[in-house]
């Protein structure tokens, strides 16, 4: 693939396929009342679905991703994306809340094909390109997060609530099917058993200085955005504001202008900036959290800080997940199984001591600790520097 045409077709599908694997873990959070009306059954009970979503996603980001490298990518791609199609084709077809459940752990464990194709389409061009076409597949990833509240809050409104998983669904049987024929193979990289491959991820965690600090970066990052994305109905919901449910879904597209971010920082990746970007993000994280803590002059100052925390989100995570990829060519999904699993589980705290946070100590609260995060994610970032000051050299 020449770098003038890095965008091809088959990359632009990619991205479109990893934003319909991650968005589809996130279709039944605004979807819990309408699945408890449609099903006769109480919110507490469909309130398990979204939360089955999410364990099965990480249980799927440990114990399926690795198999990148013992396995031939392409056939592990299809075949993650096909059972992935067919999990959204149940919950969309059914009409018992036992099935839905299996539809949703089916799309949970192999929807983490979108972290297949990363890696994937960052061998599909030369290396110094790497950063910008990883940078825009997760622009797609994130874009699929942030519009999938609102898309399914809105098919549910103007349709019915499995309207989305059945769009999405064939929309990903597709893809999937086009893909295949588009890609070449890629080989294995490594020949060993699957257990020979899950137990060495501690030991690989605990041997790479590097990624486990990146791994921090990561947990410390989706932490803090989700610390917004649990507290913002609550903030926004009551007065003053009175935002309604499909409008708190729609204030989810302010956070799209940071996705492009991720494309744009990619570029710079490229060219060598990558401590740069870090701790640039840092301190927009930072400053993100004193504008939320504004909030109360102005809401303009939560707008600005929601485009913010998204924009240094989103270029963190091409930062770590470029240099994750980089560390090693021959264990690559082993290394960024535990990059995810780490910024999985740290959205997975956020939203846990959000809420707790929240309760007890309110708005200001909430900012205390996002302020918190977000400096700790600056020392994180000024101590990768210093264990390797140059990742990338410039192009001369």
């Amino acid at each position: 693939m020449k770098s003038s045409s890095i965008y091809t077709p088959t990359v632009i599908l990619m991205a479109v396929a990893a934003g319909i694997c991650s968005g589809s873990n996130y279709f039944s959070q605004p979807l819990v009342l309408s699945m408890a009306l449609a099903l006769d059954l109480s919110e507490t009970t469909i309130a398990w679905v979204p939360t089955l979503a999410q364990i099965s996603y990480a249980c799927g980001l440990l114990f399926l991703m690795p198999l990148g490298d013992i396995l031939e990518k392409r056939r592990l791609l299809f075949i993650l994306m096909l059972l992935a199609s067919l999990g959204l084709l149940i919950s969309g077809f059914s009409s018992h809340i036992g099935l839905i459940m299996l539809g949703t752990l089916i799309t949970g464990l192999f929807s983490v094909s979108a972290q297949l194709l990363l890696p994937l389409a960052a061998s599909l061009v030369p290396i110094q390109h790497s950063g910008r076409v990883v940078g825009f597949l997760i622009s797609g990833l994130m874009i699929g997060i942030l519009l999938a509240r609102s898309l399914s809050g809105l098919m549910s409104t103007l349709f019915s609530w499995n309207i989305i998983y059945l769009i999405s669904g064939f929309l990903l049987l597709l893809i999937a099917i086009i893909l295949y024929r588009k890609i070449g193979a890629f080989p294995a990289t490594q020949s060993e058993s699957y257990f020979t491959t899950i137990r060495s991820i501690p030991v690989i965690f605990k041997e790479n200085q590097r990624l486990r600090c990146r791994s921090y970066i990561g947990f410390l990052t989706f932490a803090g955005i989700s610390i917004t994305f649990t507290t913002m109905s609550l903030l926004l919901a009551p007065a003053p504001y009175h935002f309604s449910d499909f409008t708190i879904g729609l204030f989810g597209f302010v956070g799209i202008i940071g996705t492009f971010i991720a494309n744009f920082s990619g570029k710079y990746i490229d060219q060598g900036y990558i401590h740069k970007i870090s701790i640039y993000c840092g301190f927009g994280l930072i400053l993100s959290w004193i504008l939320f803590r504004l909030l109360p002059f102005s809401f303009i100052f939560y707008v600005t800080g929601t485009i913010l925390i998204y924009s240094c989100l989103s270029a963190v995570h091409v930062t770590n997940q470029s240099i994750v990829f980089k560390l090693n060519q021959q264990l690559k999904s082993r290394f960024n199984a535990i990059y995810m699993t780490s910024y999985f589980t740290g959205g997975a705290v956020g939203t846990t001591a959000g809420s707790y946070a929240w309760r007890h100590f309110g708005w200001n609260g909430v900012c205390v600790l996002g302020f918190i995060l977000a400096i700790l994610t600056l020392y994180c970032c000024l101590r990768d520097a210093k264990l390797s000051p140059i990742l990338v050299q410039k192009n001369q």
